[in-house]
């Protein structure tokens, strides 16, 4: 593999044979790994790993490549199940990297969910089983309902992509109540964890009842970016799914609300979801239309181009989604761009003083946020000049997602 790849994770010299010790096996025995992603075309970036490349499609360090590389480096076996067919041809046996595909079942509403989820669990159990792992890695997106059985006689880790409840606002009524009873009688299978925030793995804490203290990663860029100075905030720009929940609506009232007082100010969103075509009726709609752009899906340059061509990120994520982190905070961070958050966007822990945080569903206090920064160019500025500790944390391949990995299994 090209020393380019090696990179992307840091590893103690004889890393494959301490994992060997933990887990109890000789020095020369095989080791032999599971692992159940959420999303993601972890087939396609295999194929860009094993061509000794990054994943030209992703704007960070792919999680899966950072696992392909840890686990080549720690000489491991591994079954990775992905929901997505492959050309089994280009995968041939005796290759370590095996991979299982496993479709959730449909589902059409609530109990159908709970029932699809409940089969989703049995078969990806099924299937691990089959294979006989020392170790299973999973992701929050996968059915809580299978790591008892994926964690028994083997060691289990979650990796956490997302919150089990929305950062500040704890599960409460009785359908609440009842999902972290579900959590905390569940957590005892799993013996350690990675983290893409500092709020996951506060989590994590508390439904283990303090035992996991999870690995928390940074993102990491690959490229590095020229740092123009920026003086004041004028161009704002939302990437992500155009859902709803992810806050898009509100953003477009709160732009509309501060474009009558400033004549400069523009709005660009990057992305596609359920509420596109919603999204551009309502744009169509606005007395300040022409000061706005929807520009659909955006691969890894163009993700970049754009943060290269802004003054500030705004993540409006509402209560109602379980947001992990807001990994374009860190992509706009490597550009020198701040970020406005809501308050359930669980990245300050990393980002620090480059972003500003509001209350999240609350126009007026996003309002309010944005217009500290745009009245006030010093405010903005400082916010700026942040971002350089952020950049520190992007580029260290020590916090990466691959070697708190390689921490938690040594943990586990």
């Amino acid at each position: 593999m090209s020393s380019v790849l090696a990179s992307v994770i840091s590893l103690p010299q004889g890393a494959g044979a301490g994992v060997r010790r933990r887990l109890g096996l000789g020095p020369d025995e095989a080791l032999r790994v599971s692992f159940i992603p959420g999303g993601g075309d972890v087939v396609g970036t295999f194929d860009h790993w094993r061509a000794g490349r990054h994943d030209p499609r992703v704007p960070i360090i792919a999680y899966s490549l950072m696992f392909y590389e840890l686990m080549h480096r720690l000489g491991a076996q591994c079954q990775v199940i992905t929901i997505d067919p492959f050309d089994t041809s280009l995968h041939p046996a005796g290759n370590p990297f095996r991979f299982e595909q496993v479709i959730p079942p449909p589902a059409t509403g609530r109990w159908s969910h709970l029932h699809s989820r409940h089969l989703h669990a049995r078969e990806l159990v099924s299937v691990v089983e089959r294979y006989d792992p020392h170790v299973v890695i999973t992701s929050t997106h996968n059915p809580a309902g299978s790591w008892k059985r994926l964690g028994r006689g083997r060691k289990l880790i979650l990796t956490a992509h997302n919150s089990f409840w929305p950062m500040g606002r704890p599960l409460d009524g009785i359908k609440g109540r009842l999902r972290k009873a579900l959590l905390y009688a569940r957590a005892p299978a799993l013996d350690a964890a990675i983290c893409t925030s500092h709020e996951c793995a506060r989590q994590i804490a508390e439904v283990t009842r303090g035992r996991i203290q999870g690995e928390v990663e940074c993102p990491q860029v690959v490229a590095h970016y020229p740092i123009e100075q920026r003086d004041t905030a004028q161009k704002l720009l939302f990437i992500g799914r155009i859902e709803h929940y992810k806050g898009v609506f509100l953003l477009l009232d709160v732009f509309n609300r501060l474009a009558d007082r400033h004549p400069s100010l523009s709005l660009v969103f990057a992305g596609e979801g359920s509420a596109g075509e919603a999204l551009r009726e309502r744009i169509t709609a606005s007395p300040h239309s022409g000061r706005i752009t929807s520009l659909g899906h955006l691969g890894s340059r163009e993700v970049h181009a754009a943060l290269a061509n802004t003054d500030l990120l705004v993540c409006p994520t509402m209560t109602s989604f379980n947001e992990g982190l807001a990994v374009v905070g860190f992509e706009a961070a490597a550009h020198g761009i701040p970020t406005v958050l809501s308050s359930v966007v669980p990245a300050l822990d990393l980002l620090g003083q480059s972003c500003s945080v509001y209350e999240a569903d609350n126009s007026a206090a996003l309002e309010r946020s944005l217009s500290s920064l745009i009245d006030n160019p010093q405010t903005y500025r400082d916010r700026c000049v942040a971002t350089a500790a952020v950049r520190d944390k992007i580029y260290d391949r020590s916090l990466s997602w691959g070697s708190g990995l390689f921490r938690a299994i040594m943990t586990a």
